[in-house]
């Protein structure tokens, strides 16, 4: 199986271990930190044959359910962080854009739906919207039970981070914290505004994190394998 597998090198400067990376739709990346050989993929991934397969495996269940047409509009967006549902209608018409409206669970997108590029772009600004509607309240809310106050908080579509906190007490979340479960949302918001009192990854730091959040390793844990909950429209 592994002799032909097809897979990508990326070299990060924020790496500081070589990983491999398997995503829903069977896609193999190999990470490299800067100054590590391209060639070192694939000793790694003779190293890892094992987990590898099992992991592809594993993927490979789920493929004729979620992902086998990662292309396809969606029918359905679940955002299992609030427990909301929207069944999702198209409607073609001669407009150059695309026009998305929300009413209860019915999401309406009208205009030219058969343009991919911009069917995905105007999804993903939809999201942004609900992200700021639905998150911020969270947030808030959270910041008051453990008194932290932050500054200023901000509603953002990333690939790879689900939160920052900076120096200045900006809390930024990824409007992709919506289609997680609830408990990793809240973690994710949580170990954020846990910034607010410790900039750092040290005792008291997770100690904080626990008092608000039990079971706040486990769900850090989790949230390295949430990739099958994030439809491909969203994934940018």
């Amino acid at each position: 199986m592994l002799e032909d597998l097809e897979y990508s090198v990326r070299i990060s400067g924020r790496a500081r271990y070589a990983r491999i990376v398997v995503r829903p739709d069977m896609s193999v990346e190999v990470v490299l930190p800067q100054g590590v050989h391209a060639m070192h993929a694939e000793t790694l991934l003779k190293k890892k044959a094992f987990w590898l397969t099992r992991t592809l495996n594993r993927f490979s269940a789920y493929a004729p359910l979620e992902f086998a047409n990662q292309n396809s509009r969606p029918e359905l967006i679940s955002f299992k962080s609030v427990g909301l549902d929207f069944s999702v209608t198209y409607h073609q018409t001669d407009a150059s854009s695309v026009r998305v409206s929300d009413r209860g669970s019915e999401l309406r997108l009208s205009g030219c739906v058969d343009d991919a590029l911009k069917l995905n772009l105007a999804l993903q600004r939809w999201l942004k919207r609900k992200g700021n509607a639905l998150l911020l309240p969270i947030l808030k809310a959270e910041s008051e039970r453990m008194g932290l106050d932050y500054r200023q908080a901000a509603v953002r579509l990333q690939k790879r981070c689900w939160g920052s906190c900076s120096r200045k007490k900006t809390v930024s979340l990824n409007a992709k914290l919506l289609f997680l479960p609830q408990p990793l949302m809240r973690y994710v918001i949580i170990h954020e505004l846990a910034h607010l009192k410790e900039m750092n990854h040290s005792r008291a730091f997770w100690a904080l994190v626990e008092r608000y959040h039990e079971g706040c390793l486990e769900h850090r844990r989790e949230l390295k394998q949430v990739s099958r909950w994030i439809p491909a429209w969203a994934d940018r």
